[in-house]
């Protein structure tokens, strides 16, 4: 009896160590044969071009990666390090976060899992985004916020808002868990009486502090970066189909955490239940309005927009935290309860469990569905299509570069533009050269646009102008001999035909001006 009370009580049972040796693996093994992608150079270059913001996002992805890549090189390893990160640190916490809640160990073991088992965790272990930072500090703020009171300790307020400022650092979304965490103060009992103390607000004041770079950018950048974020989510005009486009939201939350995962936590965060009356009313509410503030204020956001499935992914912190309290009710229940129904619900999170580390690794390796049958279903543009064929390019690049120097009337290094920023950060990265490639006037607004802005690039360095095009809408007889931008005129030079293990292609044009020194001034 004895010892089956120790094996009840293991955070981590043998089947569960499976699963997330199985996770793990799978993680791993897309961090490794999934090369870099546009996006994650884009961030890269931000990194070798330090400043107090950017225009997509705030900077801390940048500041972390800066360091590292000065101590390690600029390898896909160290680029994908706060990915790791973010991974590692939420499963740290989230253990430790659930067994000081609940009281179980193996409730923090069952938060683990839930974890590390979703799809849009899963992703991010290996792609580097601005959402990784904000996952670390998220974590670490809600995990402080309840030590805090919970311990009746309210210095720690100003450890939570040096974390809340620095979650803010990574993306704007962190501003509903600080509007989350006001209003867990604000309607909880305890919550109150820490308001009439100073910590709770000398921790929202240094959070306030920290983001302070951020404003003196926007205001040096005439308000840029929050302008684009409100209008790409919030200020555009209402959607004709409001239904239709709260389907798209809910649809991409359904696929960022699973259907069953999604639906779990939602209901293990309203349904009354025995595990749930051992929290304590701040508790429940800080949990509570962290789950579904994010996906409130962002559901309303995708009636607007076509929204992101990350945008409300705060909101996965503390349901995870939910759903592992109900778990452990579920595997776990008191020795008076019914036990019956355990071996089902044990069956059904280790099916759905593998179902959702299937899922995510056809979404990552699609063009294996080939190799064994399945036809009519790869997907084109994967992130295997995006990271592959670089090599290729570099090969050109370094082939041609020497060529169109020769021609460059100002002599030496000449500058290249590309047809996109994400492009752009990837021709910079291959060439780690994060100053001499830029993205063309003639696509969105974005960072390499304000870098030409405070220091453009003289009309006679331009010496080299590369576009793609994807396979499926363009034929090689399609891609023009010439073409008309912002910077001038240029005449085609060479063209790569990349071939991806998806079964897409795309074809890399290269031109250079019609004549040396024929580029205009910039607009």
């Amino acid at each position: 009896m004895f010892i089956e009370s120790r094996r009840a009580a293991r955070p981590f049972p043998v089947w569960m160590l499976v699963l997330l040796l199985l996770i793990l693996l799978g993680n791993i093994a897309a961090l490794v044969s999934i090369g870099l992608l546009p996006d994650e150079a884009y961030y890269w270059v931000w990194s070798q071009r330090l400043g107090l913001s950017y225009f997509d996002h705030p900077p801390l992805v940048a500041w972390l990666m800066h360091p590292l890549t000065v101590l390690f090189g600029s390898g896909v390893l160290v680029i994908r390090a706060e990915a790791v990160a973010s991974w590692l640190v939420g499963a740290v916490v989230a253990y430790d976060f659930a067994r000081r809640l609940y009281g179980e160990r193996r409730a923090g073991g069952l938060a683990v899992l839930v974890w590390a088992s979703l799809p849009i965790v899963q992703v991010g272990f290996h792609i580097l985004t601005p959402d990784n930072p904000l996952i670390i500090f998220t974590w670490l703020t809600y995990y402080l916020a309840y030590r805090t009171v919970a311990e009746g300790r309210p210095r720690l307020w100003l450890a939570t808002g040096l974390c809340m400022g620095l979650a803010l650092l990574a993306k704007y979304p962190a501003v509903v868990v600080l509007a989350g965490l006001f209003l867990t103060l604000l309607l909880s009992r305890a919550g109150r009486r820490q308001l009439t103390q100073p910590w709770p607000w000398l921790g929202a004041l240094l959070a306030l502090l920290l983001f302070v770079p951020v404003v003196v950018w926007n205001w040096r950048h005439d308000w840029i970066s929050f302008a684009f974020q409100l209008g790409h989510g919030v200020h555009q005009a209402v959607a004709t189909d409001p239904g239709k486009m709260f389907l798209l939201f809910l649809g991409g939350q359904l696929v960022a955490a699973m259907p069953w995962t999604f639906l779990a936590m939602a209901w293990s965060s309203l349904v009354p239940g025995g595990w749930r009356e051992r929290l304590s009313g701040y508790d429940r509410w800080l949990l509570g309005s962290g789950f579904w503030l994010p996906l409130i204020v962002f559901g309303i956001a995708g009636l607007t927009a076509d929204s992101g499935p990350n945008w409300p992914e705060t909101a996965y912190v503390p349901g995870t935290v939910l759903l592992a309290g109900a778990l452990s009710r579920w595997l776990y229940p008191p020795a008076r309860a019914r036990r019956g129904a355990r071996p089902l619900v044990l069956s059904a999170v280790i099916l759905l469990t593998l179902c959702s580390f299937t899922l995510v690794d056809m979404m990552r390796f699609p063009h294996y569905l080939d190799k064994i049958g399945v036809t009519g279903l790869t997907a084109k543009r994967t992130q295997l299509s995006q990271s592959y064929g670089w090599g290729q390019v570099k090969t050109a690049l370094v082939r041609l570069l020497p060529q169109v120097e020769k021609d460059n009337p100002e002599g030496g290094q000449c500058g290249i533009i590309v047809d996109n920023h994400a492009t752009a950060g990837m021709v910079a990265w291959l060439l780690r050269a994060p100053y001499r490639v830029s993205a063309t006037m003639d696509t969105r607004v974005n960072q390499y646009h304000l870098w030409e802005r405070d220091q453009p690039t003289p009309p006679g360095h331009l010496c080299l102008y590369m576009q793609k095009f994807d396979a499926e809408s363009t034929t090689a007889a399609q891609i023009p001999e010439e073409v008309t931008l912002p910077e001038g005129k240029w005449r085609r030079i060479d063209v790569v035909n990349v071939h991806n293990p998806d079964l897409s292609h795309r074809w890399y044009a290269f031109y250079v001006p019609e004549a040396p020194g024929s580029v205009p001034a910039k607009p």
